[in-house]
């Protein structure tokens, strides 16, 4: 195959070319032709998108697929252990689950029971094949809130074993307290599930957890920041020669709070929640000025719905599916904002590639493998839950503009989503 006259965003400056296409894998970037397989002219040729954080097992087929059609090739899951279950029993279940994947797959092993972890539980995973391991500072509720001894040791042992710790940042002790002053001054609905998960309990956790790092000596992967103030953490760790990988969600980047004055409020809840439009500048001044490292979705095949019965917002589902409309939101708002290709590239593919060792793949180089999308960015359409294939009706981009669309995506050489090979 043979992709021509695409301006093709290598990490370098984009420059026009063909890319040549053999057995799967990228063979040459050579200057452009008039002819071949797959037109690109007028368009962008990027690295298939690859997606860090995704909640996809319960419904794998429907997400994967979705996750093409939107221009990601590749896809990090979350395990789910059930109660009792060991991380690597969780890892192998969930294994048994992934040839249901129309992208490639791979798993960020979730650790809900952290005070039954120990060092042999890491040891397995690693053999097992993770590259990661992820820990929870919130939802004491469900057992899953780590000790700060767990996250130390944690830490520690992820050196020597090459696991990245991922961390969610929210002090739960705080939220547990704050949820009882909401529910004592009779905020019960989304204003007080909002309140009880303000930026300062995000902070908090971020800043507790780049000490502990900096403590074990050891590089930490902190999710979907919401918050201009932890932002200003993760600079100032950096400043002290710390490696700190920074994600934000698409969510947190394309909506804020607004959204909870709808008429049905409820369907926008995600933890953390929506922030102001104050602290969605700031992630994209991150996004801009390199604080950010990796896009992600936070996509939730289905939504958590908690086991609380109450009347109040503690009963509230959160999470909403994302998988499919991260990377073309995130093109086309980032294009109106000015960020270049490449970091977009990086963002999106790039680096999420390279920090979870999927070094096959995010760039358009010789040797990699052939996984790029072609985007239009001239054309323009409305976001509209019909036009999605996660089996949703409803998404909570609904009715957003976007510039820009994707016209081809490609699989190890072969067309996935977009006009058929001749």
């Amino acid at each position: 195959m043979r992709v021509c006259g695409g301006l093709v965003v290598t990490g370098t400056a984009p420059r026009e070319g063909d890319i040549l296409v053999r057995d799967g894998r990228i063979a040459a970037i050579e200057p452009p032709t008039a002819g071949g397989e797959l037109d690109a002219r007028g368009c962008v040729v990027l690295p298939g998108g690859v997606d860090p954080h995704t909640h996809p097992l319960s419904g794998l087929a429907r997400a994967t697929t979705a996750a093409g059609q939107g221009g990601t090739t590749t896809v990090f899951g979350f395990t789910a252990p059930r109660p009792g279950e060991s991380p690597g029993a969780a890892w192998r279940r969930a294994v048994r689950d992934l040839p249901q994947a129309t992208v490639a797959m791979s798993l960020h092993p979730a650790i809900w029971e952290p005070d039954r972890l120990t060092r042999a539980d890491l040891e397995e995973l690693r053999a097992l094949g993770a590259s990661s391991v992820k820990l929870y500072l919130a939802y004491p509720e469900l057992g899953m809130m780590a000790s700060d001894r767990t996250l130390y040791e944690t830490l520690r042992a992820s050196v020597e074993l090459g696991l990245l710790v991922m961390v969610h940042c929210e002090n739960g002790g705080v939220i547990e307290a704050r949820v009882e002053e909401q529910l004592a001054h009779g905020a019960t609905g989304i204003d007080g599930f909002v309140a009880a998960r303000a930026t300062g309990v995000e902070e908090e956790a971020v800043a507790r957890t780049l000490a502990l790092a900096r403590l074990a000596e050891a590089p930490v992967y902190l999710v979907h920041l919401s918050s201009a103030g932890s932002l200003v953490l993760v600079r100032e760790a950096r400043a002290q020669g710390q490696r700190v990988i920074a994600e934000a969600c698409a969510h947190h980047l394309l909506l804020d709070e607004s959204c909870y004055e709808r008429p049905d409020p409820g369907r926008w809840l995600i933890v953390p929640p929506l922030r102001s439009r104050f602290h969605v500048d700031a992630l994209w001044d991150g996004v801009h000025d390199g604080t950010l490292d990796t896009i992600g979705s936070d996509h939730a095949q289905v939504a958590y719905q908690p086991a609380f019965r109450g009347a109040d917002f503690r009963a509230l589902p959160s999470g909403f599916p994302g998988i499919e409309t991260r990377v073309p939101l995130v093109l086309s708002e980032g294009a109106r904002r000015g960020v270049t290709l490449e970091r977009l590239a990086s963002l999106l593919a790039t680096t999420p590639a390279r920090t979870f060792r999927r070094e096959s793949t995010g760039a358009i180089v010789p040797g990699a493998a052939a996984d790029l999308l072609v985007w239009d960015p001239s054309t323009h359409w409305t976001v509209d839950p019909s036009r999605l294939h996660g089996g949703h009706a409803w998404t909570p981009y609904d009715g957003i503009e976007v510039m820009g669309e994707i016209r081809t995506v490609i699989r190890d050489g072969a067309v996935l989503h977009g006009p058929p090979e001749p």
